[in-house]
């Protein structure tokens, strides 16, 4: 084995290591069969590593999943969050002071407030309670999530001392399936404990007005938006910086990634090799390697100062400076041995990175540049050298990081492959004019803005692009949660194709196998499906029916609840129309919800259980009184408009459901007149106050309260009459299948 492949796979036993760490069960089975087959195989396979070479990587493997371990950020003894806990178990919301040092760059969030990491070094509490006292000061650990007003995070940047005003809380886990978990995020960021500033306070203002790399990047930021204005600006700054460097607004952020350019907003090798290749190609002739690659190590330094020390440009970075070495002894470096260490290097240093999408992505794009570009461009020798070049670059990155993309977002982005072809010249442009603009700028602002205003017309061409591939239909296609397994053996077959010669040869195999890994299934789950999902939100009751294919959604919550409930649920089950949206109480105006899940999902008709609305893009027809709508299976029957009452049947199962809605919390007076109530097998009601008879006229088994807190007297005769009883609030989403089963999403968790 020459020496470049066993340090490759020396560096792959310590990724494994640190991959088979999401379940111990596969870390030690792992191991134990390792093991006999490191003494078995170079017995029956004559180019296998010796045995010693094979234990050598199995002892990395073992050692990477527990060094992992030991680094998964804990909580200590004196952590921020362990006050919040305790607060909690009081039943108290306390105002406290938090003091600390700032610990990232500040960003706008979409409720367009300031978000920042903070240090904490000391709690305060305002007031005490009839409990205990007020704690005047004790010494905190540990990383807050903190949000304050817009004006508040202006000029911080890390390192500054702070003092914060507002209410500590520990995020909670996701409830809905599909939805990000806020807590996950918290946890591998290394904090426990958010906070909700509504004061703060620089006791030295001084310390804003230092140096900083980050005022550097704002310097930068404000010169190309000077005579770019918005969007453009910030668009260019983020194509040469990177996302984390500039508040891009969300609106063409999520634009970008809808038809899968979102690598395009990412700081990486691109710029890299752009300031490699510009150095080299200045001083070839005028300095010596050794000075070359000063300068080049120098340049790269610089870089990944001003995009504040990104995953992805680390990496870059790390083989940027690998080349450099090469040049400075004068030996060629083998571009997959320099990214396999450069990887490796960047997951000793932080192996929790692992589990970072972005270097995930930005690695296998990388690898796939390497390995597959090449034989691509043979493959389309026939075309144009240029042309063949712009289809060769971004299918290769596509196709090793496709399988990842499937299975986090559960989204294909359909025209991905011909959006990169068209952009890839607007993105070289851009991004060579941008980081000219940069340099300058950093420099002579007002040159910096000079410069940038010339890349005004490539930037808007390529966001007219990137609008046009958002306005053709199925942008992008939801194909569910993917298994572990179809992760697998996706990667095994491009695994496959890049290493056996026969692979290549018959490629179109291979892709039609691919294909039907992930399509499938998919085919035979929406063929048979049949559910009811009750999502767990906190404004309004959304309900998800599932039939064959077809989808009814009942509900969209508000804006945000649409966006990130909703949808990412909606995505999560391969749903890519909806039939039938109801709106389950017309007293509460959510269009603005309902555009905003329209604009990915197609939704082909609008209802509404009273009066109907409407804006100039979206109609409610309300459904008749008493009048039964079949939709294939499932059959709705709008009861009574105050409150909202409807019936859900499936006669094919026997199933019946109730929903009662309510603004007020009290269904008292209402469900007092029984005609409008109609007997069921699971009650689905907004948590308020029903009377015995209301429940003896409905006579449930199962009870869904959409709220943390329903009327406890209406649980006790629930209870009474031996209904079982769920809170979405407690149990997260209820799901039904005609198994008879209720499912709540959060059992696991109790």
């Amino acid at each position: 084995m020459r020496n470049t492949q066993a340090a490759i796979v020396l560096c792959l036993a310590y990724v494994v290591g640190l991959l088979v760490t999401f379940n111990p069960w596969v870390r030690w089975g792992l191991i134990i069969l390792a093991i006999p087959l490191a003494w078995q195989l170079p017995r029956r396979w004559k180019q296998s590593p010796p045995w010693q070479f094979l234990a050598v990587a199995i002892a990395i493997a073992t050692c990477a999943s527990f060094y992992l371990e030991l680094r998964v950020p804990k909580i200590a003894a004196n952590d921020i969050s362990t006050y919040v806990t305790a607060t909690a178990e009081r039943g108290t919301t306390q105002f406290t002071i938090v003091q600390g040092t700032v610990d990232s760059y500040p960003h706008i969030t979409r409720n367009q407030n300031s978000q920042f990491w903070l240090a904490a070094t000391q709690l305060n509490e305002i007031q005490g309670n009839n409990l205990r006292p007020a704690d005047v000061s004790k010494s905190v650990s540990g990383r807050v999530y903190v949000t304050v007003p817009l004006q508040s995070g202006t000029g911080l940047q890390p390192g500054v001392e702070v003092s914060i005003t507002g209410t500590l809380y520990l995020p909670q886990v996701n409830p809905n399936p599909g939805g990000f978990s806020f807590r996950d995020y918290l946890s591998q960021s290394g904090g426990f404990a958010g906070m909700r500033g509504v004061q703060l306070r620089v006791p030295d203002e001084s310390q804003t007005q230092q140096w900083s790399w980050g005022k550097l990047r704002q310097r930068i930021a404000a010169a190309q938006v000077k005579w770019l204005d918005v969007p453009v600006g910030p668009l260019v700054t983020a194509m040469v910086l990177g996302a984390d460097a500039v508040d891009l607004p969300f609106d063409l952020h999520d634009r970008f990634v809808r038809v899968g350019l979102a690598h395009a907003l990412a700081a990486s090798g691109f710029q890299v090799s752009l300031i490699l290749g510009a150095i080299l190609s200045i001083t070839r002739n005028r300095l010596s390697p050794v000075a070359q690659s000063n300068l080049g190590a120098v340049a790269l330094l610089i870089f990944l100062g001003l995009t504040g020390f990104q995953a992805s440009v680390v990496r870059s970075v790390v083989m940027g400076m690998a080349v450099l070495i090469g040049l400075r002894t004068q030996r060629k470096i083998d571009p997959l041995s320099a990214l396999f260490l450069a990887g490796t290097l960047l997951l000793i240093i932080n192996p929790l990175w692992i589990w970072d999408v972005g270097f995930e992505l930005s690695f296998l794009a990388t690898l796939g540049l390497i390995v597959t570009a090449a034989p691509l461009q043979q493959k389309l020798d026939w075309l144009p050298p240029t042309i063949s070049d712009l289809i060769s670059v971004p299918l290769a990155a596509t196709i090793w990081t496709l399988p990842i993309q499937l299975y986090i977002f559960k989204v294909f982005p359909l025209y991905s492959l011909p959006a990169n072809i068209l952009t890839s010249p607007l993105i070289s442009i851009i991004s060579i004019g941008g980081t000219i603009a940069a340099l300058v700028g950093a420099i002579l602002p007002i040159a910096g803005s000079a410069v940038s205003w010339l890349l005004y017309l490539p930037a808007q061409l390529l966001i007219g692009i990137v609008d046009l591939f958002n306005y053709l239909p199925g942008a992008s296609f939801a194909v569910g949660q993917l298994g572990l397994w179809q992760l697998l053996a996706l990667y095994g077959i491009i695994l496959g194709v890049w290493a056996v010669p026969k692979w290549q040869k018959n490629w179109k195999l291979p892709l039609v196998g691919g294909l039907l890994l992930v399509l499938l299934p998919l085919a035979i789950l929406k063929t048979t499906e049949l559910q009811i999902t009750a999502l767990a939100t906190k404004d309004r009751q959304i309900l998800v029916i599932q039939d064959r294919g077809q989808t009814i959604l009942v509900n969209s919550g508000n804006e945000s609840t649409a966006r990130f409930v909703v949808l990412p649920f909606l995505q999560q089950q391969a749903v890519n129309h909806v039939d039938r949206a109801i709106d389950f109480n017309p007293n509460l105006p959510t269009l603005n919800s309902w555009q905003t899940l329209s604009q990915t999902i197609p939704i082909h008709n609008f209802h509404s259980i009273g009066n109907s609305q409407s804006n100039t893009t979206i109609k409610f027809d309300a459904l008749p009184l008493g009048k039964t709508q079949t939709f294939d299976r499932v059959e709705i029957t709008a009861l009574e408009v105050s409150p909202p009452i409807f019936k859900i049947d499936i006669p094919e199962v026997n199933q019946k459901w109730l929903a009662i809605g309510s603004d007020t919390g009290d269904l008292t007076q209402s469900a007092i007149d029984l005609e409008h109530l109609a007997p069921a097998q699971t009650l689905y009601w907004s948590g308020g106050r029903l009377t015995e008879r209301s429940i003896a006229k409905i006579n449930p088994q199962v009870a869904i309260a959409a709220t943390s807190n329903p009327d406890p007297e209406t649980v006790k005769l629930l209870e009474k009459q031996q209904v079982r009883v769920y809170y979405t609030s407690r149990d997260g989403a209820i799901q039904w299948t005609p198994s008879g089963e209720f499912q709540p999403y959060l059992e696991g968790e109790r």
